[in-house]
């Protein structure tokens, strides 16, 4: 039985340093014994940008080019490296690949396994289905943000009127909102029933009473910004929100919600709550239908 090993690393995509979150963007293995790298990657990074208003995508598909064409480069040529630069993959990515310069895209530590006689191929996909779903399965602790909107969509789905509301003039996904000097603002969803209610959701299980705090403070100067956008397009916001699975972190958390209402034309909806809002939405639509 051989027992060649295999070293892995996770690329993450961290939005911005001030809040302690990563969403999983792609894989790097090196297989010692074939000296071979194999990199996959999202290819349209719907998760990153379904959850944050604002992506520098352009930016992170040229990072995302140059590693895999270097990846590839080497698998061709290994020739030029020495054996003690590839025992230590952490410096010889950071040196050759992707520098750790706080930039937005950042490789996590290396973890090494045994093949045990399984193929390559076996082991490739065996860190993508513990790792990512879509083109590639998202890490277990992923944000809250895609939870709370599914949940939405599934009580839509119940009720059945998720078609219905799919081809209606007062329900849309995805929908962009542009302020007076052509900034974009991504929602969730948008409903109406008198006023124009744009559903945004936001994650507050971090890791820390200081990340919570930035996030609140990030969205209170948003939707205070947004205030404007508001009275003149009769708009609502409508903040989902997700609780802290940590009880030391409720504090923060009844602060961001605190700190949140104070902003007109803003309801925040707990997720606790998600369902009673839902039926208010199911209200709207059956009511226009």
């Amino acid at each position: 039985m051989t027992t060649n090993n295999y070293t892995y690393s996770i690329l993450k995509y961290k939005h911005t340093p001030l809040l302690d979150e990563s969403i999983n963007i792609g894989v790097l293995i090196f297989f010692q014994e074939t000296k071979r790298f194999y990199f996959n990657y999202s290819k349209n990074l719907s998760r990153i940008k379904h959850i944050y208003s604002s992506v520098p995508e352009k930016t992170i598909r040229e990072y995302l080019k140059q590693i895999d064409r270097k990846l590839s480069d080497f698998n061709l040529d290994f020739g030029f490296f020495t054996q003690s630069e590839l025992n230590d993959l952490s410096v010889f990515i950071s040196k050759y690949v992707l520098p750790i310069d706080g930039t937005i895209l950042q490789f996590s530590a290396f973890r090494s396994g045994f093949q045990n006689d399984l193929s390559e191929n076996v082991i490739e996909n065996a860190i993508l289905k513990k790792h990512f779903i879509q083109d590639i399965k998202p890490y277990s602790s992923q944000p809250q943000e895609p939870k709370l909107v599914s949940t939405l969509l599934h009580n839509l789905k119940e009720s059945g009127l998720y078609d219905i509301a799919y081809n209606s003039d007062v329900f849309q996904q995805d929908y962009t909102l542009v302020n007076k000097v052509g900034t974009e603002f991504k929602f969730d969803l948008a409903w109406q029933n008198g006023t124009y209610n744009l559903v945004k959701s936001i994650g507050f299980d971090l890791k820390g009473s200081k990340s919570i705090a930035d996030k609140a403070y990030k969205y209170f100067g948003q939707f205070f910004d947004l205030e404007k956008e508001a009275e003149e397009k009769k708009l609502r916001y409508d903040l989902i929100v997700g609780k802290p699975s940590q009880k030391g972190l409720f504090k923060e958390y009844d602060h961001a919600l605190e700190l949140l209402s104070k902003i007109n034309h803003v309801e925040v909806i707990e997720e606790q709550n998600l369902k009673k809002y839902s039926e208010k939405v199911i209200t709207a639509l059956v009511e226009h239908n």
